[in-house]
C-alpha cells in the first residue's frame, strides 16, 4: 500500500516510523552463512524469532553486532 487517504475536517501532519519486517529479515540473516563478507542489515525488528536466529547463527560462527555493539556471548557457561 503506497498511500492512505483520510477524509475529515482537519489536515493530518506528521510521520509514522515503519518497523522492520521479520519475514524479510530472517532469510537475509540466514543468507549470511553463504558469504564471508560483512553484511549490514538495518531496521531489523527486536523479536523473539530474530533473537533465537541470532543465537543459532552465532553457534555457526557468525559474529554479529546490534546497534554498533558487539553481542555478548549469552551461551550457558560450562559446568565445572
Amino acid at each position: 500500500m503506497d498511500r492512505i487517504r483520510i477524509s475529515g475536517g482537519r489536515r493530518l501532519v506528521g510521520t509514522i516510523p515503519i518497523s522492520g519486517a521479520k519475514n524479510a529479515a530472517l532469510p537475509l540473516m540466514i543468507a549470511s552463512l553463504l558469504t564471508d563478507q560483512r553484511l549490514t542489515l538495518e531496521n531489523v525488528p527486536d523479536l523473539a524469532d530474530v533473537g533465537l536466529l541470532k543465537r543459532i547463527l552465532a553457534n555457526h560462527g557468525v559474529d554479529y553486532m546490534v546497534s554498533g555493539k558487539r553481542a555478548s556471548d549469552n551461551r550457558t557457561p560450562e559446568k565445572r
